[in-house]
Order: C-alpha cells, then sequence, then structure tokens
C-alpha cells in the first residue's frame, strides 16, 4: 500500500510539473528555417550526369603528392604533417570536443558520492536544548548521495548527439587543416623547382651573353660594328647578370620558406637539393565529380555543424519542460560519536526531485531565439561554401586543362628549338655557320626552357590547386552525406 501511494505521488508530481510548466510559454515569433540549394539546383549539368550516369569518380590517394616521385618532397610532407603548430591547434580542438561529448555522456549515469563529517560541538543553552543533554559533545555524519536525470523528454540526449557531432566539426576540420598544409607545402616546393630551373637558365643565358660581349669586341676591333653594338652586347650581360642574381636570391628564399613550413631553421633549408620532380597528371577529373561534397572536410565540417545547430535548437526548446530527477541518500548521523553507528543513528531518502521554469524572465525565449539564429546561420555558411566550391573545382578543372595544353605546346617548341640550336651549333663547329649564329640558336633554345619550365610549374600547381578544390582524399560515406543533403534542403 505504502509503495503504491509512493507511485501515485511521483505521477501527481509530473502531472502538476507539466501543467505548471505550461506557464514558461509565452507568445514568440519563431525565425523561419532558411534552407540551402540542392546541389543539382545550383549546377543543373552536375545533376543531369547523375541521373543519367549514375556513376562516382574514383578517391584521390592519401599520399596523393607521392605521385610526382620526389622522396625530398614526401619527406617535408612528413616533417610538416608532423611538426606544424597549426595542426596542433586542430588537434586540441578535437580533443577538446571529445572531452565535451564525455560530459555529455556522463549526464546519462547515475551520479554517486560519498561525504562525511566529524567534529566536537559546544551546543547553546538558549536555543533548542534537551535537559539533561551534555554542553559539550561530538557530531558525526557519513553518509552517501545519489542523483541521476531522468532525461523523460530527451533533452539530454539531444546534447549528446549535438556533441557527437561537434566532434564531427573538429574532425573535418583537422583534416582540412592537414589538406592545407600540405598543398602549401607541395606548391612552394614547386615553386621552388621553378626557381632552381630558372636559375640554371639563366646562368647558361649568362654565358652567352658573355661570349656574344666578346666576339662583338672582336668585331669592334676589326671595324666590322660600332661601340653602338658592343654597349647593346654590354647592356644584356648586365641584364642576365641580374637575372641570376635574382634568381638565386628567390631560390634561397624559397628554402627558407620551406623550412619554415616544415617547423626548421634557414640553414635547414639551405641544404634541400633540387627537385626531381616527374610531371604527370593525377587522374583528376574532367568535371566536377558527382560526389563533390564527399571530398571537401569543410563543407563535411558545415553540414555537421547545421547538425549541431539544429540539435541545440531542439534541446533548448525542451527546457520548457519540468527537469525531473531521483534524488536519494543514505547515511548514519547523530551527536555523539559514540551512537553514530548504531541503528538509530541511520537515515535515509529517496524519491523524485522537479524543477519547474515557471517565470523565468524569457531566458528560454531567448535562448531559443539564439539557437535559431545559429541554425540559420550555420546553413546559410554552407550555403556559401557550396557555391565557393563549385566555382574553385571548375575553374580548377579549366585551369588544369589549360595548363596541359599549354605544356605539350611548349614541350614541342622546346624540343625543336633544341635541334635548331644542335644543327647550328654542328655547322659552327664546321665552319658552315658563325659562331654567333650558334649562340644565338642557343639563346633561342634557353628562352623555349624558360617557357617549358613556366608552362611545367603552372601545370603542377594546377593540379594541386584541383587536389584542393576536391577536398584531397577526404571522404564521407555517400548515403550519410546524401542523407544530410536531404534534411537541409527539403
Amino acid at each position: 500500500m505504502r509503495r503504491l501511494s509512493w507511485v501515485c505521488s511521483l505521477v501527481l508530481i509530473t502531472s502538476i510539473g507539466l501543467l505548471l510548466s505550461a506557464c514558461a510559454f509565452f507568445p514568440r515569433q519563431a525565425l523561419p528555417e532558411q534552407t540551402a540549394k540542392p546541389i543539382g539546383v545550383l549546377e543543373p549539368k552536375l545533376g543531369a550526369q547523375d541521373n543519367i550516369n549514375n556513376s562516382s569518380t574514383n578517391p584521390i590517394e592519401d599520399s596523393w603528392w607521392k605521385a610526382f616521385g620526389d622522396p625530398q618532397l614526401n619527406q617535408l610532407i612528413q616533417l610538416g604533417l608532423k611538426q606544424s603548430p597549426s595542426l596542433d591547434t586542430s588537434g586540441a580542438r578535437l580533443i577538446a570536443a571529445q572531452a565535451m561529448l564525455e560530459s555529455e555522456r556522463a549526464a546519462f549515469i547515475p551520479q554517486v558520492s560519498v561525504g562525511g563529517q566529524v567534529d566536537r560541538q559546544q551546543l547553546s543553552q538558549n536555543y533548542i536544548f534537551v535537559p539533561g543533554m551534555p554542553i559539550y559533545t561530538g557530531y558525526g555524519l557519513a553518509n552517501a548521495s545519489l542523483n541521476w536525470s531522468l532525461d523523460i523528454w530527451g533533452k539530454q540526449k539531444k546534447y549528446f548527439d549535438a556533441a557527437k557531432n561537434q566532434v564531427l566539426v573538429a574532425q573535418a576540420n583537422y583534416k582540412a587543416s592537414e589538406l592545407l598544409l600540405s598543398t602549401t607545402i607541395v606548391r612552394v616546393y614547386f615553386d621552388y623547382d621553378h626557381m632552381v630551373l630558372a636559375r640554371e637558365l639563366y646562368a647558361r643565358e649568362l654565358e652567352v651573353k658573355k661570349n656574344l660581349l666578346r666576339i662583338a669586341i672582336d668585331r669592334q676591333h676589326a671595324g666590322l660594328v660600332d661601340a653602338l653594338t658592343v654597349n647593346q652586347r654590354k647592356v644584356e650581360l648586365e641584364s642576365a647578370q641580374a637575372n641570376v642574381n635574382q634568381s638565386n636570391l628567390s631560390v634561397r628564399m624559397m628554402q627558407h620558406q620551406l623550412a619554415a613550413l616544415v617547423q626548421e631553421g634557414p640553414s635547414w633549408g639551405e641544404s634541400l637539393k633540387a627537385p626531381s620532380i616527374q610531371v604527370t597528371n593525377l587522374s583528376l577529373p574532367e568535371v566536377i565529380p558527382s560526389d563533390l561534397l564527399e571530398r571537401r572536410a569543410d563543407l563535411q565540417a558545415l553540414l555537421s555543424q547545421i547538425d549541431v545547430a539544429k540539435l541545440q535548437l531542439e534541446g533548448a526548446k525542451l527546457e520548457y519542460l519540468p527537469d525531473v530527477n531521483l534524488a536519494g541518500f543514505i547515511g548514519v548521523q547523530s551527536f555523539g560519536l559514540s551512537q553514530l553507528f548504531s541503528s538509530r543513528s541511520q537515515q535515509f531518502s529517496i524519491g523524485p526531485a522537479i524543477n519547474l521554469p515557471i517565470f523565468d524572465g524569457g531566458v528560454i525565449d531567448a535562448n531559443v531565439t539564439g539557437k535559431e539564429a545559429n541554425r540559420n546561420q550555420a546553413i546559410a555558411s554552407y550555403q556559401e561554401q557550396l557555391v565557393q566550391a563549385l566555382r574553385e573545382v571548375a575553374d580548377s578543372i579549366g585551369s588544369v586543362k589549360n595548363a596541359q595544353a599549354n605544356y605539350e605546346g611548349f614541350t614541342n617548341a622546346e624540343i625543336n628549338a633544341k635541334r635548331n640550336f644542335e644543327i647550328t651549333r654542328s655547322r659552327s663547329e664546321v665552319g658552315i655557320a658563325s659562331k654567333e649564329a650558334s649562340l644565338t640558336a642557343e639563346q633561342a633554345y634557353l628562352l623555349q626552357g624558360q617557357n617549358y619550365a613556366d608552362a611545367k610549374s603552372k601545370l603542377l600547381t594546377a593540379n594541386v590547386v584541383l587536389v584542393q578544390a576536391l577536398g584531397g582524399s577526404y571522404l564521407q560515406s555517400k548515403s550519410k552525406t546524401q542523407a544530410k543533403l536531404s534534411g537541409q534542403t527539403q
């Protein structure tokens, strides 16, 4: 009978709490939820292609930079990923998000604590005093307490799910930081390769200019040319020397920049050897891939952030309802330490505890409105980044195609210029052509070499930019991405 009465009391208290909590629902104007445009609306050709082919592009390899076949580049990226402070910062954010998740998980577990107190007291004879009780007495207390949030309405579950998605946000941001660092190192390394090639070409050009000046001086002495021709050759020589000096400085600065990216000193960078890059394409798509959203860590982070905002909003709305906890304690308490552990000193209590938000001055309303604004902000940020991603990929694909065509053209031009130079040099050696003609042909060959070096650098850089635009090797399951998108665009 007593047990039935206790259950009835619990039901009665909960019912009263539900009725009273209605007082917290003040009229408020809810912010309308923004919607993100589906990718098929933003890019109709992409949507049509997906419906016809229903195919996806092969994922980019984790160590995509190894395709360029340069061991020194591989070492630089390995050092950069290991020693970068920016990755340490992203890693710390990930650890903090995981710690917050564990904190939210603890809300589902009963909280048990123990405590005790022992002291010597002097009782007031002018207050509550039992005749015959000694003035000086000992006091003892020992108990164990229990507090368990029942989460009847699922509020803690909402916050827990939000914390899980916050971990996904931190993971995606960490991968985005890794991609940014690796692509930055590769692009600077390609610039370093370009400067090394340019330095070699400028050094050879300097020797050509010196030989042309000697020929001009000899011809001036023979009366075949005037001082104007000699002065022109001197100007060309000085310009070539300036190019050599500038290229030496550029190479040194590239070495220092690479050293800084891997957290090493300038002298370490100066020990870097000349790159040995193999020009190759990374088998990247020729059109915008249907699984673009599965590749970009920044978009995945924003999608997870939308989930975080929505779950936090749902949890904030549940703040209107009363919190119901199960609270209790058991222990002993007595005046006089000799009686502390006797049966008459025992005490216990157990029952529901309810917290009712009746009049809160609009705190809950303001919190809900703020969460609605956070949700809309997250959706708007995702929409903006999605449009930016589509533009970046489309531009990068066009750049790769153009750079590939230019590279092939300048490669053929360099081959032909080299052939012309070799023919002219052979003729000069047997006296059919002049030494000046041979040097002029070599000068034309070196010019085409510079064009080739520029085209090579642009092609390599275009491939890296496309890797970054596609999100590198970061992937989530297609079903998960589509589920997230459908939740935002319906």
